[in-house]
């Protein structure tokens, strides 16, 4: 399988990707609900609202995980990156608890999916352990601590933590599982597809329209679906909406290393510092590995992103005793303003729906959509619903982050656009090399790959205007803006843009 980028994933090198049918037969067919993107909301939202007795359609731009999910690093929490105690101080008490259970009922939901339809997905559960790194971090945890205890999420102190890793404190965190992503969602999209599912891979969206209560969607190759609802499950919804403000795009470093023997028990485990550092065992088969991730930055802010993986590698080598690396790879994710994930109606639109802002806890917050959604097509609300709607506003929560963002993208809109490299004579581009640079008075993004041939596109992004910057590691031009991303060819890798880069005639 592929997936949005030059690494692999160790999920994809352990997969057989799924081989849906495809039948592309269905353009005149109207839907319940359309559902765009085939990640883990996607597919798992799919076969809950299957299960409601809805006819679903899943649109796929790529092949079934080919973005975040084919990139996590597969946790499965019932904490998140926005700590209980800060979400009880912009919050309050009473709505952390409710998102403190719906985290525990998503864990429950998810192993209920892997016993009903038998799915064999290296699934565990097990603790992780939270730890201060150094002194000054130790108030944060016992901040965190005592905000478990009042939301209701097990957790105790320790003295001794089961990775070889420095602390000054730690606290075990009860009620965690992990699994392998990519087979969970193949052996969910089979069971969908049995029922009468259909999902079409290798089909762009390009356009919608919603009016009179129908949406009509159009395909890239001229296909045209209607149906009652749509949810884009694709990060930040196409088209210039609020949320091109309230998300931030980051990427995160990760890889897997093969132990050279069994471990104790299966673990996680976190430190305190921004970005943080993460770890955690996986056993697959015979073998157990140590997966570990971080140096997180934003998309589009690090030139040198081969560093990070260069960073990553001496943070391993230091803490751990492994035989070999088995993957190494990176993957995107947003940033919510507020520090919580919108999930629901989009503000305005009675039929459309989104599931975003997930921060670095994809595999809960996606799962946990679909006990969000289908209870709204219902007519349902809940407390849950109401905390996590996209409408929500929460000015002291969410002003001062949304105010980066927008100084943010502007300060990349404005100088990238006069930071192009004059370039008298294309042929000093070396092998390998990507840059944006201005050559006979045109801006042109430039790749030389490794056969020498040149691919020149248009650097500005088709979403908003701003303009791309190459990233090495993953032989990409990425968005710093808002976090679309293209192949060398200027092919849509991910949205919010819903069209490529434009080619230029290289003569």
């Amino acid at each position: 399988m592929n997936r949005d980028g030059n690494t692999t994933s160790f999920w994809q090198s352990t997969t057989n990707p799924g081989n849906p049918q495809n039948t592309k037969e269905n353009s005149s067919k109207h839907f319940d609900t359309i559902i765009v993107g085939a990640g883990i909301t996607g597919i798992t939202l799919a076969k809950e609202l299957q299960n409601r007795g809805q006819k679903c359609l899943i649109l796929e731009k790529e092949n079934i995980g080919f973005g975040t999910t084919g990139g996590t690093t597969a946790h499965i929490n019932n904490f998140f990156d926005s700590s209980y105690d800060e979400v009880i101080s912009d919050f309050g008490e009473s709505r952390a608890k409710t998102l403190a259970s719906a985290a525990k009922e998503t864990i429950k939901y998810i192993k209920s999916n892997i016993i009903k339809y038998h799915i064999s997905c290296e699934y565990n559960e097990c603790s992780s352990f939270l730890f201060s790194a150094e002194e000054k971090q130790n108030n944060q945890l016992e901040k965190i601590f005592d905000a478990h205890e009042k939301v209701g999420i097990e957790t105790v102190k320790v003295h001794s933590i089961p990775f070889s890793l420095p602390f000054e404190n730690a606290i075990e965190i009860k009620g965690q599982a992990q699994f392998h992503p990519l087979r969970y969602i193949n052996k969910l999209i089979k069971e969908f597809e049995k029922e009468g599912g259909i999902i079409l891979t290798e089909t762009q969206v390009t356009g919608f329209e919603n009016k009179d209560g129908k949406v009509k969607v159009s395909t890239k190759d001229d296909l045209n679906f209607s149906s009652d609802n749509i949810v884009w499950a694709t990060h930040i919804p196409p088209g210039n909406n609020r949320f091109s403000v309230l998300l931030a795009p980051y990427r995160s470093y990760a890889l897997t290393a093969k132990l050279e023997n069994p471990v104790a028990q299966m673990a996680q485990a976190a430190d305190l510092y921004d970005p943080y550092h993460y770890v955690r065992y996986h056993k697959s088969n015979d073998d157990y590995y140590i997966i570990v991730g971080g140096f997180d930055h934003m998309t589009g802010d690090e030139e040198d992103t081969e560093k990070h993986f260069t960073d990553l590698v001496a943070y391993a080598d230091e803490h751990f005793k492994y035989k070999n690396i088995e993957a190494k790879w990176s993957s995107q994710y947003y940033v919510p303003a507020d520090g919580l994930a919108y999930i629901g109606q989009m503000p305005g639109e009675n039929n459309i729906y989104i599931s975003t802002g997930y921060n670095g806890n994809g595999m809960t917050f996606g799962s946990m959509a679909s006990l969000i959604i289908p209870d709204l097509m219902e007519g349902k609300t809940t407390p849950l619903s109401d905390l996590l709607s996209p409408g929500r506003i929460k000015p002291m929560a969410s002003a001062r982050n949304v105010l980066s963002e927008v100084f943010n993208a502007t300060t990349h809109f404005v100088k990238d656009k006069f930071s192009a490299e004059k370039i008298k004579d294309l042929d000093t581009l070396i092998v390998g090399e990507g840059k944006v640079i201005k050559h006979d008075g045109e801006t042109i993004a430039a790749y030389r790959d490794l056969k020498s041939k040149l691919h020149l596109l248009s650097p500005v992004c088709p979403h908003t205007g701003c303009n791309v910057v190459w990233n090495p590691s993953e032989i990409t031009w990425d968005c710093p803006c808002h976090g679309s991303r293209f192949s060398i060819d200027g092919g849509l890798l991910n949205g919010p843009a819903l069209s490529d880069l434009k080619k230029i005639d290289q003569e």
